[in-house]
């Protein structure tokens, strides 16, 4: 898929997002942290806000991995850039919602919450493939062909 397309499916589901937060009233909930939202009883009662929270969620996971596709570094750089940004997110949605300092609101909060915990997936995923890949490398390099190569060298030094 191309990229551009990526970036206008991120935009209209923030949008969405918007227009759906615009229709529901804010939520005046007081939470210890953003994941106490998730209990059924809350998501039941807000189903309205849990599909906008959820699309904010989506719209903003794809948005570094989106990002990270233009950068061409390594498998386990990329994961250790999303590790660091999922922990980072997390923070701050934990310290905005236990603080109660209100600097976004609280759906806001609580997307960022939901995306810094599934932004660990792909980080996880990232630093395997790069833990991999690297370990392949090493152990595919046949030390025979190495050997060969050099004693041909010293063959047509003499």
């Amino acid at each position: 898929m191309k990229h551009e397309y990526i970036l206008v499916i991120i935009a209209g589901l923030l949008i969405f997002a918007y227009v759906l937060d615009a229709v529901v009233n804010p939520l005046k909930l007081r939470l210890a942290t953003p994941y106490h939202f998730f209990d059924p009883d809350i998501l039941s009662k807000y189903t309205f806000t849990t599909t906008s929270i959820i699309i904010k969620s989506i719209a903003l996971i794809m948005a570094p991995l989106w990002f990270l596709s233009f950068i061409h570094l390594n498998k386990l750089t990329k994961g250790a850039i999303l590790l660091v940004l999922a922990a980072l997110i997390q923070l701050y949605a934990l310290q905005d919602v236990a603080s109660n300092s209100k600097v976004i609101p609280l759906e806001w909060s609580i997307s960022l919450a939901l995306t810094g915990a599934i932004l660990l997936i792909p980080s996880i995923l990232y630093i395997i493939i790069g833990l991999t890949q690297k370990a392949t490398k090493a152990i595919s390099e046949d030390s025979y062909d190495k050997y060969t190569k050099e004693d041909k060298k010293e063959d047509n030094d003499f």
